[in-house]
């Protein structure tokens, strides 16, 4: 820990001084987010360090000599650890007619008594709009997340994966056409890659896929503070590992690799600035059959606080998208889904954030019918003016783990500072700076986002 505290400081240092020159030379280009140094401690997170080979030879023994093999299981492990963030560097280029933007952050992890396990971590975005005519917009979009913490990266709260590489890239295009000042009709098309480092021989899990859709949807204003859409999707997931001659798995016919249609209907209310609420249902067409799904949510301002809960039933990954398609991992599993939220500034220098997701599986290929819980508590103070400090808990349950085949709970608790880099400008009035997320600039308000963003 000693270590970790000596470059915690080694490299506060240096930053804190280039804070001070808050400007990166380059017309368009500005830090979007700050650094970010941290040191905690992580428990009970899964290694799995079982060669492949040897895994595929002790699952293909008979059932009654197993139990006397090696332990092919993923490890539980507790250790300590060592965060660095880079600042998030946005580039933004736009006219009256067009926006390209792009943002890039990655995250570098030290473990002091499991070094294979260090890592580093890349989320990557791209963006460019273009207005063919002023009621009519072309827009087309990638996203790039790399991560050896899939289930932290994620916040997943249905997925408790070993540490392992994970991959993912999303490929969104859409076509906006506003019909009048109230009524908007979209078509969009999307393309994701999901990959997983864990192997799987038998594939009784499949967690590489591809997922490829179309949406349609149309939106209308009814009033100021409400509106009313309706949405519907056709689309598939393909495992990546597909069949081929003598390959060295087992291949099964999947329901969910058949088009897998979409529709819902959603309802937004603001009643009043200080509370919104929505409501959406629908139902989704798979090959083995129907399922319903459902969404409620209730957010209200509590001076200072914002609270919200949640309900939601329906597809792991369709949880708030707005494209209608569920992607990624595990993205053909049926939940119920609860989630609480509180989060505001007792003091102009101090701010809480906590949330908590409650789930329970209805049907998944992959995890079962299990429960899971995942919290999240993270404290703020601003120190200075450049200068964050920060606590966070995260705490990851469920009463049954696929890999360990038993209950896990995983806890992770965090302590550090977060260095801000941009300019001036850039913190004040920037929509891309993300620097008062959790705590407001001080002597600055909190900035009220839109809706969709919280």
């Amino acid at each position: 820990m000693r270590t970790l505290l000596l470059i915690l400081f080694v490299c506060a240092l240096p930053l804190s001084l280039l804070a001070q020159q808050g400007a990166t030379g380059i017309e368009g280009l500005q830090f979007a987010g700050p650094a970010r140094i941290a040191v905690g401690s992580d428990n009970n997170f899964l290694v799995d360090r079982t060669d492949p080979n040897e895994k595929l030879f002790i699952l293909s023994l008979p059932p009654s000599v197993q139990p006397g093999a090696p332990n092919i299981l993923p490890e539980k492990l507790d250790d300590k650890i060592f965060t660095f963030t880079l600042p998030k560097i946005a580039y933004r280029n736009n006219s009256r007619r067009h926006e390209f933007l792009t943002t890039w952050v990655s995250e570098f992890e030290v473990f002091k008594n499991n070094g294979d396990q260090n890592a580093m971590s890349t989320d990557a975005m791209a963006s460019f709009s273009y207005y063919l005519r002023r009621n009519i917009q072309v827009w087309i979009g990638d996203t790039y997340q790399s991560s050896k913490d899939p289930a932290r990266s994620l916040e997943n709260v249905f997925l408790l994966l070993p540490r392992t590489r994970f991959h993912e890239n999303v490929l969104h295009g859409s076509l906006d056409f506003q019909l009048n000042p109230v009524t908007n009709v979209s078509v969009g098309y999307d393309n994701s890659y999901t990959k997983f480092g864990d192997d799987d021989p038998f594939q009784t899990r499949i967690l590489d896929t591809r997922s490829a859709g179309y949406t349609l949807g149309v939106a209308r204003l009814l009033s100021r503070r409400s509106r009313i859409g309706v949405q519907y999707s056709l689309f598939k997931i393909k495992p990546i590992n597909r069949v081929a001659t003598n390959d060295d798995v087992v291949d099964r016919p999947r329901p969910f690799e058949r088009p897998i249609h979409s529709l819902s209907l959603q309802y937004w209310m603001q009643p009043n600035p200080n509370t919104y609420w929505d409501l959406s249902g629908g139902i989704i067409k798979l090959d083995t059959g129907s399922e319903y799904t459902v969404s409620a949510g209730l957010n209200r301002r509590l001076g200072n606080f914002w609270a919200g809960a949640s309900y939601m039933r329906g597809l792991t990954f369709d949880t708030g998208a707005t494209n209608g398609f569920a992607q990624g991992v595990n993205s053909y599993g049926f939940y119920d889904v609860v989630v609480l939220r509180f989060r505001g500034q007792p003091s102009p220098r101090t701010a809480v954030l906590f949330d908590t997701t409650l789930s329970r599986g209805v049907g998944s290929w992959h995890a079962g019918s299990s429960k899971s819980l995942m919290g999240r508590l993270r404290l703020d103070y601003r120190a200075t003016e450049r200068n964050t400090l920060f606590a966070t808990w995260e705490s990851f349950a469920q009463n049954r783990n696929v890999y360990v085949q038993s209950p896990l709970t995983r806890n992770r608790f965090m302590i550090g500072v977060e260095i801000s880099l941009a300019s001036e400008s850039q913190r004040r009035v920037s929509r891309l700076n993300e620097e008062d997320q959790f705590i407001a600039l001080t002597n600055h308000g909190l900035r009220r986002r839109s809706l969709e963003e919280d």
